[in-house]
């Protein structure tokens, strides 16, 4: 599939082989032409990884026409539990043929651990389920959605052999509704960057040109928008005219939404909008900023999420602006990081944070700090995918 989980679960197979497995992975078949179909063909498989990929009804014009009428089936757990049962028929096949030492199912989407429930089910295989985020206690989730999702959820961890999240935050949540003894299944393994592809980072720029900021990663309309940080950079712009200081990008799926707001507030002369492109040339606009943009959705306490798009940052070695609540995974790993955090909700102290990396800008001492790179390298992908390695071996046994 296109999107970061994917290239996340596509990072972490690829170290697998050098720690001694063999994966083979039951994936997506992409329509030709559709939305996963990327830079004209199907995504690759990594070096010592098997795919098998299976078909799925969700592209087919009648579901996607059924969707539409009625949104609501898409609750069970998402679009893809159509995909469920071919991929759960895949996996026992290869389970029937192969003297698989247990499996793994990936989450987003849900539906990818109810496939992991039948297999389960069927072979009595341990079974490894990463969450990566909250499911039934989504902050994004409605009444509904919970209501549903909880019956699957508990299901998953109860019979699930290890129980994985990316954020000790989201295994708190996540846990605390459940028996004590379950938290014994519970291991914690962030997201990881692959520190190899380095060059795309772009040597420092001259001040002579304006200071690069860049957002590289989707918004979701009326959740996690750049409203807010459109409006510091107005109420910034009206202070001290910033036009030739600064220049934004937004790169990613459902930007260009946004774009009619950046230019109701007379941006548009040094705020930019681009849809969805390759990877590859949304990190050359990340390795060609100055400063990188996380942007998270307000939340009414500390906020459980550590977007992957902030541990894809950290090979650029770039200051991050982090807008993002002040008490929560992100919030916390910045710091860290020496870099600032303003909250998502604040007009006032998104503009301070951004006056002062402007003023760092001009004084030339806009770099990161100290702790940078020691940090960063606890998310290195070949430290992480030891990590998830551990959690198997124990499974597995």
């Amino acid at each position: 599939m296109y999107g970061p989980r994917a290239t996340q679960v596509s990072r972490v197979l690829g170290e697998l082989p050098a720690l001694g497995w063999r994966p083979t992975t039951v994936c997506l078949a992409p329509r030709p032409g559709g939305p996963h179909w990327v830079n004209g063909k199907p995504a690759d498989a990594r070096p010592g990884v098997e795919l098998v990929r299976v078909s799925s009804p969700e592209e087919w014009l009648a579901f996607r026409a059924a969707w539409r009428m009625a949104p609501r089936l898409r609750d069970f757990p998402d679009a893809t539990r159509v995909w469920v049962s071919r991929a759960a028929r895949a996996a026992v096949r290869i389970a029937a043929a192969a003297d698989c030492a247990g499996m793994i199912t990936f989450a987003q989407p849900w539906s990818d651990h109810l496939v992991g429930l039948r297999v389960h089910r069927a072979t009595r295989l341990p079974w490894v389920a990463h969450f990566s985020d909250p499911w039934a206690d989504s902050p994004y989730a409605t009444p509904r959605q919970r209501s549903i999702w909880r019956r699957m959820e508990e299901d998953v961890i109860r019979e699930a052999s290890a129980v994985v999240f990316v954020t000790q935050e989201t295994a708190d949540l996540a846990m605390a509704k459940y028996p004590d003894d379950w938290r014994k299944k519970v291991s914690v393994v962030p997201h990881g960057f692959d520190p190899r592809p380095v060059n795309a980072v772009s040597p420092p720029r001259g001040r002579e040109r304006p200071m690069r900021l860049v957002y590289a990663g989707r918004f979701y309309s009326g959740v996690r928008t750049p409203v807010t940080l459109l409006r510091a950079l107005a109420e910034l712009n009206r202070r001290d005219a910033v036009g030739g200081t600064l220049e934004v990008t937004f790169v990613g799926p459902h930007v260009e939404e946004f774009k009619r707001d950046a230019a109701a507030l007379g941006l548009e002369s040094f705020v930019h909008f681009h849809g969805r492109m390759p990877a590859v040339e949304a990190a050359r606009a990340a390795g060609d900023s100055d400063v990188l943009l996380v942007i998270d959705a307000p939340s009414h306490g500390p906020s459980v999420f550590l977007p992957s798009k902030l541990v894809d940052y950290l090979p650029f070695r770039k200051p991050i602006l982090g807008i993002t609540p002040e008490s929560g995974a992100s919030a916390r790993l910045l710091r860290r990081l020496g870099c600032p955090v303003a909250p998502p909700d604040d007009v006032g102290a998104i503009a301070l944070a951004l006056s002062d990396l402007v003023g760092r800008w001009r004084a030339g001492t806009l770099a990161v700090g100290g702790s940078f790179d020691e940090v960063a390298a606890e998310f290195d992908i070949r430290r992480t995918a030891r990590l998830l390695h551990d959690v198997m071996i124990r499974a597995f046994a």
